[in-house]
Order: C-alpha cells, then structure tokens, then sequence
C-alpha cells in the first residue's frame, strides 16, 4: 500500500481537511499528515520555514526509516516549501541503492509553492507578499487572511465555505519572510516523479504561478488541472481530486 504524507497549507488548520483525507484513505492510501509550527505558532519568532521543515523531517523519516514505507509527499500551498525540503535525501532511488527499505516515490503538489533554494515566499514575489495577508493581525509577527471565502473558496457554496473559515488560524510571518531549505525537487533523485494538480481558477496562487514556479525548476511534471479555487478540491471536488492523485501516483509507480 502506498502511503501518503499529507502536507497543509498555511493558515488551515487539520479539521479542515479531514473529510479529503478521510476519501483517500477509502481509496485505498495510507494517509498521515504533518503539521507544523509556524501555523497558530507559540513563538512565531522561531517559526520559520526551517522550524516547519524539521517538524515535518521527523514525520516522515519515522515513515520511510522506522517503517521502511513507501511515500508519496502531497503539500497544498505554503506547504510546498518546507514540505520539498523535508524530502530531501530521502528518495526511495537512494535508499534502495545503500541497501535500505522504503523512500520517498514522488512529490505532489496542489495550488503550492516551489521555490529554490535560499528564496522566501516573499521574494519570490518580489519581496512583498499580496495585500490579502494581513500582517501582523491579530497580533505582532502573525498574520491573517483578508476575505477568506473570496481568496480560497469563491466557487463552493456558504455552507462549505463557511467550514474553511472556521478552520482558520493565524500564521507566522517567518514562515513567509524566511529562506526556503534545500527542496527535494531539485534533486535528480526525483526527476520523472514531480506531480503538480494546478488549480486553474485560484486567486490565491493564479495558474500563471503555478505554471511559472515549474517552469523555473527547469524539471520535467506531470500536470494535471482541476477547475476550481485554491480550497475547492478539499470541499466540493474531493471525487476529482483524489481521481487525479490516483493518476498522478500511478505514474509514480
């Protein structure tokens, strides 16, 4: 059975997800998710984008080393960034070549981030973030999102929508502001296994990121598209979602 890590994005807490990660699990995967600190942070001083890529590191090393799974990493968003560096060394090519059970077969990414090495969120953006994350709301060093239901989910009805934003969370101004680690995807390790579901109608990340961030990684990716908003795929296109993970991991295979 082929196990997934699921990596979220920023801002949305586990609830969120669960009914996403309830329909892959009926498909069949073995589900686990990471969580990080920057999202509701104790101290968002320290929590950057290094801070969530060792909570999630020890996530999946107990998967791959003491379990010796197989897995495919699936980040949404923000979560691309530590989630890529987290994976890195970790590919089931190189284990396999030092006599050892277990890897990472791939790296999937949803509406997420790809940014080089020693690049912020931020500066991959020009140095500043867009004006819907509303910094240092509530407080000083975390930050929220402006109109969420607008940014997120503008194409599901109030019902779900209503259920993102009550899963919302303030998020560490680190985590966007702080250089991305060495990411996975850069490593020929995984060439052949980059999977990217772009969301074509997303205001978040508009599909012209997403398809200039893998243009930029000079890498070959098996893209796949669903229409819908950067939330949409875990609330009204769940079917469809899961549908093109199976495709996309297959591939992998």
């Amino acid at each position: 059975m082929t196990s997934i890590l699921f990596v979220p994005g920023a801002w949305i807490t586990p609830a969120f997800y669960q009914p996403f990660i309830h329909a892959l699990t009926v498909a069949s995967y073995d589900v686990h998710y990471a969580g990080y600190p920057s999202l509701n942070p104790k101290d968002p001083l320290v929590a950057n984008c290094q801070a969530d890529t060792e909570a999630i590191t020890d996530v999946l090393q107990s998967l791959v080393e003491d379990e010796g799974k197989d897995v495919v990493v699936f980040m949404h968003s923000y979560g691309g960034m530590p989630g890529s560096a987290a994976a890195s060394g970790l590919a089931k090519s190189q284990r396999m070549k030092e006599g050892k059970t277990g890897g990472v077969i791939g790296l999937l990414y949803l509406g997420a981030f790809i940014v080089a090495e020693g690049l912020s969120c931020a500066g991959l953006q020009g140095g500043e973030l867009p004006p819907w994350i509303l910094l240092d709301q509530p407080s000083p060093n975390v930050n929220v999102v402006d109109d969420p239901i607008k940014n997120f989910a503008a194409d599901v009805d109030s019902v779900s929508a209503n259920s993102l934003t009550n899963s919302l969370k303030p998020h560490s101004n680190l985590a966007f502001t702080s250089p991305q680690p060495h990411p996975a995807w850069a490593d020929e390790a995984f060439n052949g296994r980059l999977g990217f579901i772009v969301t074509t109608e997303d205001a978040a990340v508009p599909k012209a990121a997403q398809s200039g961030m893998m243009a930029a990684t000079e890498k070959d990716w098996i893209v796949k598209e669903v229409a819908s908003s950067h939330c949409a795929p875990f609330l009204n296109r769940i079917g469809e979602t899961v549908g093109l993970i199976r495709e996309i991991i297959d591939q992998f295979l």
